[in-house]
């Protein structure tokens, strides 16, 4: 269910983690201080996601760059 969550809810600054709230009180009967761990983690380790998700989108662009140019692949323009 967490996985279902966390797919629904992109692009929301703490979406993820505030859409599933419901699930980790509800089902898991996770408490005031693991919900408080929980929410914590999250907002720690989520400016490391971004950083990994913008490397490597970075990455995958140099590597297309290098695929395009060493097959001599130009730009199309649509018209």
């Amino acid at each position: 269910l967490l996985g279902i969550f966390a797919i629904g809810a992109p692009g929301v600054p703490g979406g993820t983690v505030m859409a599933s709230l419901g699930i980790i009180t509800g089902i898991l009967k996770f408490g005031d201080s693991a919900t408080a761990l929980m929410l914590t983690i999250f907002a720690l380790q989520d400016s490391f996601g971004t950083a990994c998700n913008i490397t490597g989108d970075g990455a995958l662009t140099l590597i297309l760059t290098g695929y395009a140019r060493y097959h001599n692949i130009r730009e199309q323009k649509l018209q």
